[in-house]
C-alpha cells in the first residue's frame, strides 16, 4: 500500500503559544467526515498540558464522534504526528478499535514539544492524522485541511505611582487598565508586601471573562524616559482569582536610586499585556493540495501567476480581469454591508470578502459579536492609509509601491487580523530593505510579533554591521528599552561560532 493511499487530515493551530488549556484540557479540531462507504465523523484532540499529571508532556488523540454512523466498533489503522522544525513528519502507524464517542492515540506525545513550539514558523502548530484502513479495507483517498485560531489581543498602558516614598507596607493603590476599544479591562492593584524585603507586587484581577491567559512585561520608565525591563510573567486566568507578581527590584533600591527611578517621587511603570481571548476561528478549509490531481491549463496557470505574484507594482500593471472586477466591487459602495471605522474616516466593505481573507473577520461576522450587530468594526488603532492599503490587498491580493513605514504598519495589521500571506509579504519586504538606521526597529517588531525569519535575518544583518550599529543611537535605545533582546542578538554571534 502506498503511503499516499489514505485520508490525510492536516490541522493548523494559529497563535499556538497563546494556548490557555491546563492539565487534561483539550484543544479540539472542527469535525471532519470520512466515508467508508458510510459517513463517519471524527475530531482531533490536542492536550497542550497533557493528561498525565506528573509528566511534562502533551497528548494527541483521534476521537470518533458520538453521532457517528457506521458500526459500533471500527478497527482503524492510522498515524498521528506533528510537523517538525525541519519540515518533516515521522509517521508511526498504529491500529486501534474505536467505539462511538471514544478516543485513541498518545497520552505521552513528544515531551519536548513545548520547547519546539517556541520556534514555530509564524506561531502555527501543524498536526497531521493519516487514516489508512477501516476494518481491513482501504480508506477513500482524500485530503482535508482544518484550522483553529486562538484570539490574541495586545494591550499597552502606563501607570504613575505618586508619593512613592510615602508608601507603607501592605498599603494598596488600585488602578484599572482599559484597552482603547474598551473590550478588555484588567484590574491592577499595587501593594508593598513583605515588610522585610519590601518588594513591590502587582495583584492582577481577572475582570474580563473572555481572558483565558496572558503574559505581561513590566518596565520602569526612568528619568531619561527609557524603558527598563524588570519583570516578565505568564499566567492562566481564573474568574474571581487574582495573580500576584513581584517587581524584581526592592523598594529600597528604587529609593536609593531615586534620581534615576523616582523623579519628583513618582514611579512610572509601563505594562505590555499579550492576552489570549479564546477561540476566534475554527473551520474546515480547502487545502491547496486538493488540486494536485487536476492541474490547471498552462494559460490559466500563467494568468494566475501574474495576478497573485508577490509584487509591489501598481494595480494598473496587472491584466487580470478578476482583479479589475474585485476592484470595481471595492469601489462600488452600494453593495457594502459593514464599515471599518478609523479615527477620521469610515471605509464601507463587504463582509464576504473580509471573511474569506481573514479568520478574525470571519469570526466577527459569523458570531453574534458587536461588530456584526452594529455593522461597524473599530479600527481606530490603524492609520487611514494603512486601512486603505490593507483593503486593497484583501480585495485584490496586490500591494502598491511600499515604503518602509507602509510595510511596518501593514505588517502589524496583517498580524492582528491573521492575514498570514500579507504578513509574509511585508516581512519579505522588510528583510530586503534593512539598513543601518532601521535594523533595530525591525528587530523589535519581529520580536513583538514572533516572526522568527525576520528576527533571524535582522540579527544577522546587525552582526554583519556591528561596528556601525553598536555605536548608533538606535542601538543604545534598544539596549536601554529591551536589554534582553539586545543580548540575544549579541549572543547569536557566539552561538553560531
Amino acid at each position: 500500500m502506498s503511503a499516499d493511499d489514505c485520508a490525510t487530515i492536516t490541522w493548523a493551530i494559529n497563535n499556538y503559544s497563546r494556548y490557555w488549556q491546563k492539565f487534561d484540557e483539550a484543544v479540539v479540531s472542527p469535525v471532519f467526515s470520512i466515508y467508508m462507504p458510510e459517513e463517519t465523523k471524527w475530531r482531533l484532540m490536542w492536550f497542550p498540558s497533557g493528561v498525565i499529571f506528573f509528566l511534562d508532556c502533551v497528548s494527541f488523540y483521534l476521537h470518533r464522534d458520538k453521532d457517528c454512523n457506521g458500526a459500533d466498533n471500527i478497527k482503524v489503522e492510522c498515524s498521528l504526528d506533528c510537523l517538525r522544525s525541519d519540515g518533516s513528519y515521522r509517521d508511526v502507524p498504529f491500529t486501534k478499535e474505536f467505539r462511538k464517542n471514544e478516543r485513541q492515540g498518545y497520552s505521552i506525545f513528544l515531551c519536548t514539544i513545548r520547547k519546539e513550539s517556541k520556534n514555530l514558523q509564524q506561531d502555527i502548530l501543524t498536526l497531521r492524522c493519516r487514516l489508512f484502513r477501516f476494518n481491513g479495507k482501504a480508506v477513500e483517498k482524500t485530503k482535508i485541511f482544518v484550522r483553529t485560531v486562538f484570539g490574541v489581543n495586545k494591550l499597552l498602558s502606563q501607570l504613575l505611582i505618586r508619593n512613592f516614598n510615602s508608601l507603607e507596607p501592605d498599603q494598596t493603590q488600585s488602578f484599572v487598565i482599559k484597552s482603547e476599544s474598551k473590550d478588555l479591562t484588567k484590574g491592577i492593584k499595587l501593594a508593598v508586601t513583605d515588610e522585610n524585603k519590601e518588594n513591590i507586587c502587582f495583584d492582577i484581577d481577572c475582570i474580563d471573562r473572555d481572558m483565558k491567559s496572558f503574559s505581561v512585561k513590566i518596565f520602569i520608565i526612568d528619568s531619561q524616559k527609557r524603558k527598563i525591563d524588570f519583570a516578565n510573567y505568564e499566567c492562566w486566568s481564573d474568574s474571581g482569582i487574582s495573580s500576584m507578581f513581584p517587581l524584581k527590584i526592592p523598594k529600597k533600591e528604587l529609593i536609593e536610586n531615586k534620581s534615576r527611578y523616582l523623579p519628583n517621587d513618582v514611579l512610572t511603570l509601563s505594562f505590555e499585556f499579550t492576552i489570549s481571548t479564546g477561540l476566534s476561528f475554527e473551520d474546515k478549509e480547502k487545502s491547496p493540495c486538493e488540486y494536485d490531481s487536476h492541474p490547471l491549463p498552462d494559460e490559466v496557470t500563467e494568468s494566475l501567476r501574474k495576478c497573485v505574484c508577490i509584487s509591489h507594482k501598481n494595480l494598473n500593471d496587472c491584466p487580470c480581469a478578476l482583479i479589475t472586477d474585485l476592484t470595481s466591487l471595492h469601489e462600488d459602495q452600494s453593495t457594502c454591508d459593514v464599515k471599518l471605522k478609523t479615527r477620521a474616516n469610515t471605509f464601507p466593505v463587504h463582509t464576504a470578502i473580509l471573511s474569506a481573507r481573514s479568520p478574525v473577520f470571519k469570526a466577527m461576522f459569523s458570531n453574534d459579536m458587536k461588530e456584526k450587530t452594529n455593522g461597524c468594526v473599530d479600527m481606530s488603532d490603524l492609520q487611514d492609509e494603512t486601512v486603505r492599503r490593507f483593503l486593497l490587498y484583501l480585495y485584490t491580493d496586490q500591494l502598491e509601491d511600499l515604503t518602509w513605514d507602509d510595510a511596518l504598519h501593514l505588517f502589524k495589521a496583517a498580524d492582528k487580523y491573521a492575514v498570514i500571506s500579507l504578513k509574509d509579504k511585508c516581512s519579505s519586504f522588510l528583510k530586503s530593505n534593512l539598513n543601518l538606521e532601521n535594523a533595530c526597529e525591525a528587530l523589535m517588531l519581529s520580536d513583538l510579533h514572533q516572526d522568527k525569519n525576520l528576527k533571524e535575518s535582522t540579527q544577522n544583518f546587525i552582526l554583519r554591521n556591528g561596528k556601525v550599529i553598536f555605536k548608533s543611537e538606535e542601538w543604545k535605545c534598544l539596549v536601554d528599552n529591551n536589554p534582553k533582546l539586545a543580548s540575544e542578538a549579541m549572543l547569536r554571534n557566539w552561538n553560531e561560532e
